[in-house]
Parts: C-alpha cells; sequence; structure tokens
C-alpha cells in the first residue's frame, strides 16, 4: 500500500470510524485504496461511516471489545459540519471555522480541499497532492536496490501496479525514496509521492462559481 493524496489515503487510529459492514470488528481505520472503496459492494455503509466522522465535531461510538461487552468510546470527527453542494458525483462540506473543505464521492472516497486548492480550481486549474513523507511496511525485504527503483518497479514488487496504473499513466507521479530499514513489523519504507488529484469535473465547476463569491474566514474569528 502507498498512501498518494487522492488515490491511496488512511484514517489515522484516534478517529476510528463504525464498521458496519464487518461482522468480526466493529471499527476501521488505516489505509485505503480509492478504487477498492468505489468496487465495494457494501461501499454506501463505509460511505455513511465516513460522513458521519467528517460531519461531526465529537460522537459516542458503540464497540464490542475484546471482553465481548459493548462500550461506549469518544472519538473525535473532522467538524465539516455545512453541507453547501450536492453534486452529480458527490457532496461538498465546509469547515464553518476555517477556510477548507472535503469532497465526498457518493461511491465513498473523500478529498480534502484547503484554500489554496480551492482557488486553483476556482481558476479551472489542476492541484497536485501532498507529497510530504510517508511510510509503509513492506512484505519482505527488497534488498539494497530499493533506493534507486522507480515508481512502476515499487508497485510490481508490492504487487499492486493494477491499482495505481491510471495514475501512473495520467496523473504525472512524483516518487522519491527518502529511507528504508528492518522494523519491528518488517521492511519499513519511507517515501514521498504526490500526483495531479483526480477532482472531478463537476466539483471543478462548483468552485469556479463559489470561490469568487466566497468571503474568506479569519482565524481570530474561529
Amino acid at each position: 500500500m502507498l498512501e498518494v493524496e487522492g488515490w491511496a489515503e488512511s484514517i489515522p487510529p484516534y478517529h476510528e470510524i463504525l464498521a458496519p459492514w464487518d461482522g468480526e470488528r466493529t471499527f476501521f481505520n488505516g489505509a485505503f485504496h480509492f478504487s477498492c472503496v468505489r468496487a465495494f459492494d457494501r461501499r454506501s455503509e463505509f460511505r455513511q461511516s465516513i460522513v458521519d466522522w467528517l460531519t461531526t465535531t465529537e460522537r459516542l461510538l458503540t464497540v464490542r471489545g475484546t471482553d465481548g461487552v459493548d462500550h461506549e468510546i469518544s472519538r473525535p470527527g473532522l467538524g465539516y459540519t455545512d453541507r453547501i453542494a450536492d453534486l452529480p458525483s458527490g457532496q461538498v462540506y465546509e469547515d464553518p471555522r476555517f477556510n477548507q473543505w472535503v469532497f465526498v464521492e457518493w461511491a465513498g472516497p473523500c478529498h480534502f480541499v484547503k484554500m489554496k486548492a480551492a482557488e486553483t480550481l476556482g481558476h479551472g486549474g489542476t492541484v497536485r497532492g501532498d507529497d510530504g513523507g510517508r511510510m509503509t511496511v513492506l512484505p519482505t525485504a527488497p534488498g539494497p536496490g530499493i533506493a534507486k527503483w522507480a515508481l512502476p518497479r515499487l508497485l510490481d514488487f508490492l504487487d499492486v501496479r493494477d491499482l495505481y496504473q491510471d495514475l501512473v499513466d495520467d496523473l504525472q507521479p512524483e516518487y522519491e525514496f527518502w529511507d528504508g530499514g528492518p522494523g519491528k513489523a518488517g521492511y519499513v519504507l519511507e517515501y514521498s509521492l504526490s500526483a495531479i488529484r483526480p477532482i472531478p469535473e463537476d466539483v471543478i465547476g462548483f468552485f469556479s462559481e463559489y470561490i469568487p463569491e466566497y468571503i474568506p474566514k479569519r482565524l481570530e474569528d474561529a
């Protein structure tokens, strides 16, 4: 699994979402491929859990513990409480305190949009994902040559080329090896990876109408 904004991302452990589709677990966190979510036969339940997480500030989840008993635990939401658009490809929610938005596909995946990206989309431009450092655990040790591998070679090694082929072909990925070495769970790869974000045309059209009339929020008013 290689995380890259707009293609494969993760929900951090302290933001566990309910997993009603899973009969053995009652919550979900971790990384997921957007293409896998779109093809998931219970993606509507996944989407509803994502929306609940995105559009609340804090809520109680009832989960079953290892003791077999249900427990109520508090989990923070992200606070995108204002739904401002229903589009053919999904919905757009706005943070009432800060200049940031999230677009949730009807198929499940979500895309976070900060002010600079919204302005770029508002002018009909394309935006690249964040290329900040990420880490993943490889299934087997790759050997010393991994530092020189190009992205397709790494994807072949992970046996996930099919999940990223459209990204490789169309979205101008930029990959860089940062570091790697053995860890407790296996070989840990640290890397950066970004690409053009696959924002649907109707979302670009929405921001092209919305941003020119938008009054930016001030930090002191948050």
